[in-house]
């Protein structure tokens, strides 16, 4: 192969990795939205069985546990005060801080208080859920087309700099 076939291929695996990184990036902002979705929808089905059914936290737990908040909380459920398997679980959802923050607040919540006020916070955190899962949706219907586009244009501005 001559130099400058080896000099194109490369610019074109360049080009092709930086679409990739901008294909992955819409791919996360589309994960992060969805997660928040199961998540507020999970935590709706908690405050129905909460208030409704007055079913305890370990039976809830084991049938919410499909979903991965909740897989984490059943799997310690009586190795540990609940509000901390609460705020581990949250912190390993890979959310932004504000859901996050809201949903580690629950911890506090859930299993100390009566089922009026553990559906009331329970709401407002699926309302923060709600609302950052659409402004992800959002971000996503704005840039997601771009995403691939640009990180292709900077690989290519990348070959073009070493070539």
């Amino acid at each position: 192969m001559s130099a400058l076939t080896l000099k194109l291929f490369g610019s074109g695996l360049l080009t092709l990795c930086g679409a990739l990184v901008g294909w992955r990036g819409a791919a996360s902002l589309r994960e992060r939205a969805g997660r928040m979705r199961a998540i507020s929808a999970a935590l709706g089905v908690l405050s129905g069985e909460l208030t409704a059914l007055r079913t305890p936290l370990p039976q809830i737990f084991a049938r919410l546990r499909g979903e991965p908040f909740f897989a984490l909380l059943d799997a310690g459920f009586g190795t540990a005060p609940t509000e901390t398997l609460w705020r581990r679980a949250a912190s390993e959802m890979d959310l932004a801080e504000s859901p996050a923050a809201a949903l580690a607040s629950l911890g506090a919540v859930v299993g100390r208080y009566d089922a009026a006020r553990q559906a009331a916070e329970l709401a407002a955190v699926r309302a923060v859920l709600d609302e950052s899962a659409r402004s992800a949706e959002r971000e996503l219907a704005v840039r997601g087309r771009r995403l691939p586009g640009l990180g292709a244009a900077l690989g290519a501005m990348a070959a073009a700099l070493l070539f």
